[in-house]
């Protein structure tokens, strides 16, 4: 359905909302009024007129329910509940609650709830209907505003809260992007002018038949730290900011991140078959972003691991819920315990992180040892 089709329905749904509360708002007071009405006339004219005495309380209540019939009838002919100008609308109700009071006061006549009426009865009785169907009208018009106004703040509020998602949803594709970007450049650019860097270097010491022994050494000390850099802090810093094999799925840059932990340390993967589905490499539902948290998450349960106690296994557990990815990291170190481990800034960090996008994220001690961190990241396209 196109959104010109969707616009549609919803105004159709909204006059139909619109109807019903305004004639039913209305219906219901004049109802009450009319009963009312008619048991306190049979009992006031029949103690106080004995003339009065025989008149039926039932044609009292079929006089009074012509004129609710009637007052609702010409608000749905004049189709009041259309109408958005205060003024059409106090009109529309006036109208309505004048033809009201002369139907009921027809009826009266009608059906013998008076004979004969004195001009001084005839005017009693059209006044006080007016009366009744104008507040009958008014409270079934208050009702339509209030229903409209309520209406509008729910829909002002729904566009805030698209707005703000789209907002965050932006912030996240630029986030991706310069990640990648800066990730690509220290990968590349920064890494190829080390090498090119090292091999100079690496020819002068070849022909350093001039250089002193300590120049010398002070050139092949240089040539090991650019080393260094180049394959640890540089390609660090570059997963670091963009995770390797993300690009391929959530289960290929997980298990990129477990493959460079330390050999003393076993890892064990476990995926569920939801995350296999929605994660495929064919037709991922996962957002790029989305992976990102989930990596960050598994990052975070890895250096607490190694930051709280000498963990030998470290576990992984990605399972979808519902319209969620739940992220568990466990290791067997030492028991976490949160008054001593102080306070956990990579884990608040990332809380933040996640509340922004509705996830949630804690970490616990583990049953006997170890820790547990535990997150939920709500996936976009299954929420749709």
């Amino acid at each position: 359905m196109n959104d010109t089709a969707l616009a549609q329905a919803r105004r159709a749904r909204d006059v139909r909302g619109d109807r019903v509360v305004l004639l039913r708002g209305t219906a219901i007071v004049a109802f009450g009024y009319a009963f009312g009405a008619a048991l306190q006339a049979a009992y006031v004219y029949g103690q106080a007129i004995p003339a009065f005495a025989d008149v039926s309380v039932w044609r009292r209540l079929a006089a009074n329910a012509v004129g609710v019939c009637v007052l609702v009838g010409v608000m749905w002919v004049l189709r009041v509940y259309r109408v958005h100008s205060l003024a059409r609308l106090v009109a529309g109700a006036v109208a309505a609650s004048l033809a009201c009071a002369v139907a009921r006061w027809g009826a009266q006549i009608a059906f013998d709830v008076y004979r004969d009426p004195s001009p001084s009865t005839q005017g009693a009785e059209l006044f006080g209907g007016l009366v009744v169907a104008l507040v009958s009208s008014g409270i079934g018009v208050w009702s339509l505003i209030s229903r409209r106004r309520a209406r509008a703040a729910i829909r002002e509020s729904e566009r805030r809260t698209v707005h703000a998602e789209m907002a965050v949803s932006s912030l996240e594709q630029e986030e991706i992007r310069v990640r990648r970007e800066v990730a690509e450049g220290l990968h590349g650019t920064l890494q190829n002018k080390l090498v090119v860097v090292d091999a100079r270097l690496q020819s002068v010491l070849e022909h350093s038949g001039d250089l002193c022994e300590r120049d010398a050494e002070a050139l092949r000390w240089v040539r090991d730290e650019l080393q260094v850099a180049r394959e640890i802090d540089v390609r660090q810093m570059s997963r670091l900011l963009y995770p390797e094999r993300l690009e391929l799925g959530l289960v290929p840059a997980v298990r990129a991140l477990l493959g460079r932990l330390p050999s003393t340390i076993a890892t064990r993967l476990v995926v569920g078959d939801e995350v296999r589905e929605v994660d495929d490499p064919v037709g991922s539902r996962v957002l790029v972003s989305e992976r990102l948290l989930a990596v960050r998450v598994v990052e975070e349960g890895i250096t607490n691991a190694l930051k709280h106690g000498p963990a030998t296994i470290v576990q992984v557990h990605l399972q979808v819920a519902g319209s969620a990815l739940m992220v568990r990291v466990e290791n067997d170190g030492e028991l976490y315990d949160p008054a001593s481990a102080g306070s956990a800034s990579g884990t608040a960090r990332l809380r933040e992180r996640l509340e922004l996008v509705g996830g949630t994220v804690q970490i616990a001690p583990g049953d006997e040892i170890g820790a547990v961190l535990d997150a939920r990241i709500p996936l976009s396209a299954l929420t749709e």
